[in-house]
């Protein structure tokens, strides 16, 4: 049975237990040797079982890392076939409830009624453009604005009076002054 867990530090020499190989007396490394396979450890000297152990153990390493390589590349499925298998099966099992979810949410929406919207202006507007008029409306003049507030009936001396005042002084445009005088007309 081997008694130490023999490996090669970054220098390059051979340690078991916390020293180094060649620090150790001899009948240490000989048991060593021996745990390990050498033949006739006790007639060689502690460098030629330092250098001897190392070679194993670099034997050994060189094996392990080729009997990785070998296995990494061998497929999963070749090595675990079972799990492989289940894996497969649960595969499918996700795919067709995807699937059977898809194909519900698709009936449900055959199923809802599309909601009808009605109209609005801005809609109708969009949809058909108001004609534009034909021409523009004349500018209205200070003369042709104080005739059309003095034929008004509706309104008194005195409204007609200020509102023509308004009109000689500038104070507002002759289109508004008649839109005053049109609303106040209607109001008595």
């Amino acid at each position: 049975m081997v008694s130490y867990v023999l490996n090669v530090d970054k220098a390059g020499d051979l340690k078991f237990g916390r020293k180094k190989c060649r620090l150790h007396k001899k009948d240490e490394v000989a048991k060593v040797a021996r745990d390990y396979g050498i033949p006739t450890p006790n007639k060689k000297t502690v460098k030629e079982l330092c250098g001897s152990l190392k070679k194993k153990i670099q034997n050994a390493e060189r094996v392990s890392n080729q009997i990785k390589k070998d296995l990494n590349n061998v497929p999963l499925a070749k090595l675990y076939p079972e799990a492989a298998k289940k894996r497969a099966a649960a595969k499918k099992r996700a795919e067709k409830k995807a699937l059977d979810k898809k194909v519900a949410a698709n009936f449900m929406k055959g199923m809802v009624t599309k909601r009808i919207v009605t109209p609005t202006r801005a809609t109708i507007r969009a949809v058909m453009p108001m004609p534009k008029p034909q021409k523009k409306a004349m500018p209205l003049t200070k003369d042709v604005a104080r005739k059309r507030i003095m034929a008004m009936k509706g309104l008194n001396g005195r409204n007609k009076f200020s509102l023509v005042n308004r009109l000689s002084l500038n104070q507002h445009s002759p289109r508004k002054v008649v839109r005053l005088a049109r609303e106040l007309a209607r109001l008595r």
